[in-house]
């Protein structure tokens, strides 16, 4: 397949000054050469350090966050407050228990003690079907053939399966990260309720999906789109009345002895993303190189597809990684999945930026409705 068949239109940078698309083949190659440089290293499991003093000094391995949640839910199914039983297994792992955000927002926990697990492993199994299914008629358009499509499908599946595993669905990221991929495939500027509902599933799964919410209400904002800017500031004052709710009750569970998270700004740059995108996504099982050369390159390409959908998932994904280059410990690269589920797709979209970006100033190009 010739490379000029792949998009349906030509990319966005086909109509830059030769200036400007100068200026982001030297950032793409900027990027790719700190991660291979510089890799980060975030443990899949770390070990707990002997010398770590109890509490804020100690940062509990990450494997163990999945028998926790476990752990939580199984209390709850019991009978047990969420909040007392939540603070009694943080204690007794030695986890800290301030601030209030170091308690997971009780709606999974809820879910998972009230449902069977066969029927959340069957939710997550459509969640994960309907994510691929929608960005798959979403991308359809934008590529000129149906070989093209199914390689965007294929990359699409490929992250979302990273979110699926019976033994995962305890994890709070991995059903917020599908809800928000699954509302952006679904937005539209005249049908944006649907789009909305789900990411406010998802902010009150794990707020880390906030930015999102955001990021729609923003540019709804700047669009002058009065309606569905209100829409997405409602989703963000629920969440905030859930939050204000949700802080009261780890208030009521906690006190100034108990040990604070050592915080979260440990500022390890793109080096940090590399290495935590590596270990949340099947590029895990391929050598530590290949992901700090196909990450700017999944970057570059949702910001070559010129759409409003191509424009929102650059934003959201580059200002998360943006994010995550300030905050986050070694031991939160879970957090990348926020993003993976759409991150690689871009791909398909790489080899027209490349060629748009390289083509002479001079060359012929035109727009396509």
């Amino acid at each position: 397949m010739r490379v000029p068949d792949l998009l349906s239109q030509p990319s966005r940078f086909a109509f830059w000054s030769a200036r400007a698309r100068a200026a982001v083949l030297a950032l793409v190659g900027a990027l790719m050469i700190w991660g291979l440089v510089a890799p980060g290293a975030p443990p899949r499991a770390a070990a707990p350090d002997p010398r770590a003093a109890p509490g804020a000094g100690h940062v509990p391995p990450v494997g163990n966050d999945v028998l926790l949640y476990q752990a939580m839910a199984g209390q709850v199914r019991q009978g047990a407050d969420y909040y007392a039983a939540t603070a009694r297994l943080l204690r007794e792992r030695d986890y800290p228990l301030r601030p209030f955000v170091t308690f997971r927002l009780p709606g999974l926990s809820w879910l998972l003690a009230t449902l069977p697990h066969g029927v959340m492993v069957a939710l997550m199994a459509l969640l994960v079907g309907a994510v691929i299914l929608a960005w798959t008629v979403r991308l359809a358009p934008a590529l000129r053939t149906p070989q093209a499509t199914s390689w965007a499908s294929l990359l699409i599946m490929m992250n979302c399966l990273t979110a699926f595993s019976p033994r995962l669905i305890v994890f709070h990221e991995g059903w917020a990260a599908l809800l928000v991929a699954l509302s952006l495939a679904l937005w539209r500027p005249d049908r944006w309720l649907p789009s909305a509902l789900l990411a406010l599933a998802a902010v009150l799964t794990r707020e880390l999906a906030l930015p999102f919410v955001l990021l729609m209400g923003g540019l709804a904002l700047l669009g002058r789109r009065w309606r569905e800017a209100t829409g997405w500031a409602f989703v963000a004052l629920l969440f905030a009345v859930a939050l204000a709710f949700h802080a009261r009750a780890v208030w009521a569970v906690t006190s100034l002895a108990d040990p604070a998270s050592p915080g979260w700004t440990s500022a390890g740059g793109w080096p940090f993303v590399t290495a935590a995108v590596q270990q949340a996504t099947l590029f895990n099982l391929l050598p530590v190189a290949v992901t700090p050369v196909l990450l700017p390159l999944a970057l570059l390409g949702w910001a070559a597809w010129a759409s409003p959908t191509g424009t929102r998932a650059f934003l959201f994904i580059a200002g998360f990684a943006a994010a995550m280059m300030i905050f986050g410990r070694p031991d939160n690269f879970y957090w990348a999945v926020m993003i993976t589920p759409l991150l690689f797709a871009g791909l398909i979209f790489a080899p027209a930026a490349l060629r748009d970006l390289v083509a002479s100033p001079g060359a012929p190009r035109t727009r396509t409705a």
